[in-house]
């Protein structure tokens, strides 16, 4: 705002009373306090704002990096289906048996198909020479040796991932691969599983975030490099980026971090929100625009700065005119006079009262704001101004008012907002700053002060309380979407039943209860009979609906108690927790009969297909959920061998009939 000269008042007279020094003291106190709160306060609002905007892009950057997670997750469990379906003997090549070689490209097409981010999977020997594909092409192909080199020295459970531009891949195309490996007994590399997916498709994914205005994603991997970004920034993917100063809780391995504004790709300055996929060397980056957060604080600062000038210039003025009240009875006149001119000229209202509080003077402005005309206001008291519904505030400021009187802050200004009454019947809400006005015998005179249309503020801040309510709806509906998520996360998508990654966590925990609760529990491991030939025969659709159907029958004939899982294809696993090996042979063999039972209807074909079954208990073949597994994959075998249509039981002999 434009710098205004403030007149300079003279030197204090030798006489000049102790009570005007005292007001004099204590309203330089006043605005020394004022000064010092509104900075306080404009600076604990900025960091406020700043704050809450940071904590957004963390959030917001977790949810996406939780989504992404769940889809690489579900490329992972892909991967390890296929290489528990083979072993090192298939991975050969050339391959001498073209009958193996079309179980292999059968094999990885129809795992393939399931993950449709997946642009390619390919298994590969110990020297990283590509033994079979989806499509039967680049077979004979060779990693590059530092990605071997890689595979070779990775070790843990987790899958190897990693960013491989388009001049190091095979398909001369920038990708993210994903690869899990299979070593022998003694420990050895002996080859694995990849899966690959275009860069080009991560980009499209996040083209189709819906971002706030001014907002930004983007996702690097561990070497900082840009792999996509929203909104696109063409000239800087596939590039390692400096811009960003990565936090150093998230260099440690810390989940997520965030750090103060900074510029951004594209050169603005945002708020960043930094979160890893966990377990992944893959970073989220969210930004919030600072310009945007901050715009609604800076118009309330630039309101309170003019307040607090407008009213430390009148103080000054009223000071100044009271000042020569003192020396001369002209000096007066033309202070008074000087004052009404200002006060005629101010956009704020202006007002004085006597000591019955009848008002003496009001300016112009009060007509412009209120619509009363100055001869309709001059005479009545303060309480025929105010609103029905401002009565109370305007009576507990007047007991402030006479509480002030009789202690130490005497003379202080108060400030107060109160709804006026307008000529048309409608309200306005007023900001009122009044001080008492003394005599030369130290007693109340009157009241002046003033007074500004603060309706539009008390809107904007209506509408700040709405957006911020809104702001909190999202953050809920986020929520709720993240944990729709983590469900999904553990569900399979075409049965509904808990997917293998669930069953990995689940079933130690359930071993841990049965163990500390002294109970049996049974592992049942289930496969549909020459499921290939419905595919084969009806199509994928028929084998769907057989799925489908299977699973229905089992989630019908299960406890709360129990877990019932789809362990990869036409493969399922059952937890029955509580149950003695015959009665898990009874529930087992019940399914069984049913569905044996049971015509599944897929358009105009009926199909009927029968299960095999091998059963697993706790802790009589194992205690751990891998030996539990083995055997149970074991007997499931073993009713294969003999006829399938069967069920075997640890050491019990298979029952059923053949099919």
């Amino acid at each position: 705002m434009p710098s205004q000269a403030i007149p300079q008042a003279p030197a204090a007279p030798r006489w000049l009373p102790p009570a005007l020094l005292k007001m004099y003291g204590a309203v330089a106190v006043f605005f020394v306090l004022l000064g010092v709160w509104l900075v306080a306060d404009l600076q604990r609002g900025h960091d406020k704002v700043l704050s809450e905007t940071t904590q957004r892009a963390v959030q917001r950057s977790q949810i996406i990096s939780q989504s992404l997670r769940t889809q690489v997750l579900a490329t992972d469990y892909v991967l390890r289906d296929v290489l528990g379906r083979i072993s090192e003997a298939d991975l050969v090549f050339p391959d001498p048996d073209p009958e193996h070689a079309r179980r292999m490209t059968a094999l990885l097409k129809e795992k393939a198909d399931t993950v449709p981010d997946f642009f390619s999977m390919v298994v590969f020997n110990r020297d990283c020479v590509f033994t079979a594909t989806p499509s039967g092409e680049n077979t004979g192909a060779r990693s590059r040796p530092a990605l071997c080199d890689a595979r070779k020295q990775h070790r843990g459970d987790d899958p190897l991932a990693t960013y491989v531009p388009g001049t190091q891949s095979a398909s001369g195309r920038s990708v993210i691969v994903l690869s899990r490996h299979l070593r022998s007994s003694t420990g050895a590399f002996v080859g694995g599983a990849l899966g690959v997916v275009e860069l080009e498709r991560a980009q499209q994914r996040f083209d189709a975030l819906v971002l706030g205005e001014g907002d930004s994603v983007a996702l690097l991997d561990d070497a900082r490099v840009l792999l996509a970004r929203h909104p696109l920034l063409a000239e800087a993917i596939e590039k390692p980026v400096t811009a960003y100063a990565m936090p150093t809780a998230l260099r440690s391995g810390a989940p997520l971090a965030s750090v103060a504004a900074q510029p951004d790709l594209d050169g603005r300055e945002r708020l960043l929100g930094f979160s890893k996929i966990d377990g992944f060397p893959f970073t989220v980056v969210y930004g919030m625009d600072k310009a945007l957060a901050l715009a609604d604080w800076r118009q309330r600062a630039v309101e309170l700065v003019a307040g607090y000038a407008a009213l430390l210039l009148l103080a000054l003025l009223v000071a100044r005119s009271q000042w020569g009240t003192l020396r001369q009875r002209e000096a007066l006149r033309a202070s008074e006079a000087h004052f009404r001119m200002l006060a005629e000229n101010m956009a704020d209202i202006v007002w004085r009262t006597d000591a019955q509080m009848r008002f003496t003077y009001i300016n112009a402005a009060d007509e412009r704001v209120r619509g009363f005309a100055r001869q309709e206001v001059i005479g009545t008291h303060v309480r025929d101004i105010v609103a029905p519904q401002g009565q109370h505030l305007l009576d507990a400021h007047l007991k402030q008012r006479r509480e002030m009187e009789r202690s130490v802050h005497q003379g202080l200004a108060l400030k107060y907002e109160l709804p006026m009454r307008h000529k048309q019947g409608n309200e306005v809400w007023v900001e009122m700053s009044s001080v008492p006005i003394y005599g030369s015998d130290g007693h109340i005179t009157g009241y002046q002060g003033v007074g500004r249309d603060i309706s539009g503020r008390r809107q904007r801040e209506t509408s700040l309380l709405l957006s911020k309510q809104q702001l909190e709806n999202q953050l809920h509906r986020a929520v709720d979407e993240k944990s729709a998520l983590q469900e999904l996360a553990m569900r399979d998508p075409l049965t509904s039943l808990y997917n293998r990654g669930f069953l990995d966590a689940a079933l130690p925990r359930e071993l841990a209860r049965a163990l500390r609760e002294h109970q049996q529990l049974a592992v049942v491991m289930l496969d549909l009979d020459h499921f290939k030939k419905v595919n084969d025969q009806h199509g994928h659709a028929a084998g769907d609906e057989v799925l489908k159907a299977l699973a229905a029958l089992l989630k019908k004939g299960t406890r709360e108690s129990d877990l019932i899982c789809r362990y990869g294809g036409e493969e399922f696993v059952a937890i029955l927790s509580k149950v003695s090996a015959e009665q898990a042979l009874q529930r087992v063999e019940a399914w069984r009969l049913r569905l044996a039972d049971t015509v599944v209807v897929s358009g105009d074909v009926q199909i009927s297909v029968t299960l095999s079954a091998g059963i697993a208990m706790f802790p009589d073949h194992g205690n751990s959920p891998e030996q539990l597994l083995g055997c149970a994959d074991e007997m499931l075998y073993q009713s294969k061998r003999e006829g399938r249509n069967r069920t075997s039981v640890g050491a019990l002999s298979a029952v059923g009939t053949t099919s």
